[in-house]
């Protein structure tokens, strides 16, 4: 049986040492050091373990991946410190964000080195098609764009299907796995048909990560998230639980929810009104069923791995995605 946890721990310490190194030399300089504040932060690191585990489950010494999963803990870092700013939050991994501590402009700067930093890691990868390496994870970043873009234009309106909503978040957080995933497969050297199955594995495994993640903002515990619960209802995101509350409630219900979202200053008893509203008309146990309906589908794209320790990891690593408190 796999012991996830430690499998997590033990590339997590091979990342942040990686880290280490990489920031510790350049400490002497400001911008070295607003570009560390993230990646050493904390976190579980999930990027890097899973481009080293495709790649382990492709056949391949997992190491091949390191660079990689640097890459794209980076870029995934470079995307939280953007994000910060377009919704002007305080609080990131329990500690005041880059932008809230620095200034805007310290912040874009900051976010603009942590992207270029990332391909320079990335091109000390030994690949056999790195051309195409090169591409899924470039291409994945302006996949994440375009779903950044798609959720703050989904705060405009509340006229947004379901279909629309997956479709986002496919873009703003499963593409950056299926780079890990797809990336650690070609770093393998694996066949079309293994890039193609990790890519989907990764894909729905992501939808069901971010719905999870959706889900924990509403019922979870501000010291384990790291941020306030109910943020995402005082920043008027549209997430799964706020689209399928607004299909089902009745038109009082809807209004009284909308005007919620759409207010500037909801205090502590707005964010409680509307956290009964959506768990009353069942939004919560949709969004969970629907999160585990991802989950069970991202496992069937493991089918065509061979049998390994990697292999069962990946299948434990979508339970996390979805177990998760924090």
């Amino acid at each position: 049986m796999v012991d996830l946890h430690a499998e997590i721990e033990k590339r997590k310490e091979i990342v942040e040492d990686y880290l280490e190194e990489l920031f510790h030399k350049k400490e002497e300089h400001i911008l070295w050091e607003l570009m560390s504040i993230y990646p050493m932060a904390g976190g579980k690191k999930l990027r890097p373990f899973l481009a080293m585990i495709s790649a382990g489950a492709c056949g391949a010494e997992e190491e091949r991946a390191i660079h990689l999963g640097v890459a794209t803990e980076l870029i995934h870092n470079f995307t939280l410190v953007h994000d910060d700013i377009m919704d002007d939050d305080e609080i990131r991994r329990g500690i005041e964000t880059v932008y809230k501590r620095e200034g805007l402009s310290s912040a874009i700067n900051a976010g603009d080195a942590l992207f270029a930093l990332a391909f320079e890691i990335l091109s000390r990868t030994e690949c056999g098609d790195f051309k195409s390496l090169l591409s899924e994870v470039a291409c994945s970043v302006v996949r994440v764009a375009e779903g950044q873009e798609e959720d703050m234009r989904f705060e405009r309106s509340f006229d947004i299907s379901e279909d629309e909503f997956i479709r986002m978040i496919e873009k703003k957080t499963s593409c950056l796995f299926q780079a890990c995933a797809k990336g650690g497969a070609i770093v393998a050297g694996a066949s079309k048909e293994q890039i193609k199955h990790m890519g989907e594995y990764a894909r729905k495994m992501g939808i069901a990560f971010q719905i999870q993640d959706d889900y924990l903002d509403l019922v979870g515990e501000q010291d384990k998230l790291g941020k306030p619960v109910g943020s995402d209802i005082r920043a008027g995101k549209r997430t799964l639980m706020i689209i399928h509350a607004l299909d089902v409630l009745d038109k009082k219900e809807k209004e009284q929810l909308i005007d919620i979202l759409n207010s500037d200053k909801n205090r502590v008893n707005e964010v409680n009104t509307a956290l009964d509203l959506i768990e009353d008309c069942g939004a919560l146990d949709y969004a969970k069923q629907t999160a585990d309906r991802y989950a069970a589908e991202a496992k069937e794209e493991l089918k065509e791995l061979p049998e390994s320790k990697y292999k069962d990891i990946l299948e434990s690593l979508v339970d996390l995605m979805v177990r998760r408190a924090s």
